[in-house]
């Protein structure tokens, strides 16, 4: 009985976790942050750098839909990684994951800008 209340205490921690992390925008400032992503049913994150912040997308209007992250490359503790393996080549650079499983990519042109409402839409369409 004391296993079974324990894995019951376990699992509501759990579910209880997933859902306070949906519909919110956060900063991914560890690895711990970023392995979060593995658990939401849709996550989009936005990789970008603190001087370019003027060219950002406004994610977080997709917050009822999707768990919203940020990630700055110049943090000292996660930027190198994430930029070597999500192979980020341009910021800001936007990511769209299902069950921590990339599957659409959005990437800036050499203006280092996107066209925000087509992106937001974009999204929209995708994770629908």
């Amino acid at each position: 009985m004391k296993k079974f209340l324990k894995l019951c205490f376990l699992l509501f921690g759990f579910v209880l976790l997933q859902s306070s992390l949906h519909s919110q925008s956060v900063n991914l400032k560890s690895l711990q942050d970023v392995q979060l992503l593995n658990v939401q049913n849709c996550a989009v994150v936005q990789v970008n750098a603190s001087w370019n912040y003027q060219n950002r997308v406004r994610i977080e209007q997709l917050d009822k839909l999707c768990y919203i992250a940020q990630v700055d490359i110049e943090n000292k503790d996660i930027g190198a990684i994430i930029v070597k393996e999500w192979d980020i080549d341009i910021v800001p650079t936007i990511i769209v994951l299902k069950n921590g499983v990339e599957i659409k990519r959005f990437e800036p042109g050499i203006s280092m800008s996107f066209d925000e409402r087509t992106i937001i839409e974009d999204i929209r369409q995708e994770v629908r």
